[in-house]
């Protein structure tokens, strides 16, 4: 590798910080949550501005770019088809409730972005795009096409590869484009992911309703407040980690820090605490008291174990997780919906085969299951995982070891596609506990992690030039 032209990129990039957060400010202040799909835009009109405005920014650099109206776009250094992949998308999840700061109204803090989207993902297309940059300004040459793909609903399902039946906007890009023959998702950490747990959600309703109250929690991947409405005014007061608003009706309100779907607490969280409080505290039916107590038990089973789901992974080395999401009330029934991540060690169909035997003897049945994406491993012993890894560890300064990712990516979907970086996550260290983190409140963008990151990847890249793939 030519060290003087390391040498001048490294400089380049430690001067980076102002282009970094401007460029991530810009993509963040576009609110960017799946909406109603119109025409051209099957994700809603948020992602579509993401995708729009990303275009404009390219071509405003010189750099190759193309919609491939299927809610995916690119941008190459070169005209033609890419080679290379770099995986990033520009939707987010819903920004919940909490907040210190504007989700959508980004801030600079103690050398961080500040808003939903900034590290999940966001911050990553700024440092590639601007690594771009600098490629282009220094006049490197590669004899292959790098990309920047940028998708708009990789948080909900990734339809935006694999498409929707019957919508002509979103005939998914796996299906009517050819991908790039190695891509890099920067969705994770280094040094480089080369397989993922499969992911998928199930919903359970009871089999009787409930009685003089309503009982809702959380929404998809910001978790937070639970709500119960009793019709009726109740005579209760101090129930431990529980508001209490009085009236006609009497609403109790519990609350736990947002928390990644990968990364359920142990301790439960405000489903745990909600039912906790009213069954100690004798506020529902006897004949209600069921459904109560098995929602408890399932928002504390986070390892599966309830419904012997549990699984020791020797490929993987990486247990089975269950995280209980959110519950919605429908026609008297409040609904629970899990997130369960799992190795390759036990199949889909196992899990809805035991999940729903479980159910069932307890008084409950399956209303909703999404497959979600399969749990994949790549070679890892492979030519380029070493490369990638020798790269992060360069740069890190550590001797460190390729994982598995247990969040769904893009990698679950590519072909010949690895997980690479980028950490963005650093918040400031007077944060509150449970601020700072992807999906969650106050999400945090360290620029010093990303100028790393940018580092990491301009070796990886020159690297890549050196070799045959």
């Amino acid at each position: 590798m030519d060290n003087l032209l390391i040498e001048k990129i490294d400089e380049l990039i430690e001067n980076s910080d102002v282009l970094l957060a401007d460029d991530t400010i810009t993509l963040i202040n576009i609110k960017s949550v799946m909406g109603e799909p119109k025409p051209c835009a099957p994700f809603g009109e948020g992602p579509k501005k993401v995708l729009d405005k990303i275009i404009e920014m390219s071509e405003n650099e010189g750099f190759f770019t193309k919609d491939y109206n299927v809610g995916v776009i690119s941008a190459s250094l070169k005209e033609g088809q890419p080679d290379l992949g770099i995986w990033v998308h520009g939707d987010v999840v819903p920004e919940g409730t909490g907040w210190l700061y504007e989700p959508y109204r980004a801030t600079v803090y103690k050398g961080c972005v500040i808003g939903r989207g900034a590290t999940d993902n966001k911050g990553q297309f700024s440092a590639i795009f601007n690594l771009f940059k600098i490629f282009k300004k220094l006049g490197v040459e590669l004899k292959y096409n790098p990309a920047i793909y940028v998708g708009s609903n990789e948080e909900k399902g990734m339809k935006d590869l694999i498409g929707i039946p019957d919508n002509p906007d979103a005939k998914g890009f796996l299906n009517v484009c050819t991908p790039p023959k190695l891509s890099l998702v920067p969705d994770g950490g280094f040094p480089v992911g080369y397989g993922g747990k499969g992911g998928m959600q199930m919903t359970f309703k009871s089999k009787t309703p409930v009685h003089g109250f309503t009982f809702t929690a959380g929404q998809d991947e910001a978790p937070g407040n639970a709500n119960v409405i009793f019709e009726n005014a109740l005579n209760c007061e101090n129930l431990e980690g529980c508001t209490i608003k009085k009236g006609e009706k009497t609403e109790i309100i519990t609350f736990s820090p947002p928390r990644h779907g990968t990364n359920p607490d142990p301790n439960g969280n405000m489903i745990t605490m909600m039912c906790s409080a009213l069954l100690d505290n004798n506020l529902v039916a006897e004949e209600d008291r069921y459904i109560l107590r098995f929602y408890k038990s399932v928002s504390l089973a986070t390892d599966g174990a309830m419904f012997g789901i549990d699984v020791e992974s020797y490929k993987m080395n990486k247990p089975l997780t269950l995280c209980t999401k959110k519950i919605d009330f429908k026609d008297g029934y409040p609904e629970l919906t899990i997130d369960i991540r799992y190795p390759i060690e036990i199949t889909f169909e196992e899990i809805v085969q035991k999940v729903t035997e479980t159910a069932d003897r307890n008084g409950f049945e399956i209303v909703y299951v999404n497959r979600g994406v399969n749990p994949y491993l790549l070679d890892p012993k492979g030519e380029i995982l070493k490369l990638l890894k020798k790269a992060s560890d360069e740069v890190t300064g550590e001797e460190s070891e390729a994982f598995i990712m247990s969040g769904g990516t893009y990698a679950h979907r590519l072909p010949n596609a690895y997980v690479y970086g980028m950490s963005g996550y650093l918040p400031p260290e007077d944060f509150p506990k449970g601020h700072g983190g992807a999906h969650g409140m106050d999400e945090a963008v360290s620029i010093a992690r990303l100028k790393r990151a940018m580092k990491i990847y301009a070796r990886a890249m020159l690297w890549l030039n050196e070799i045959d793939w």
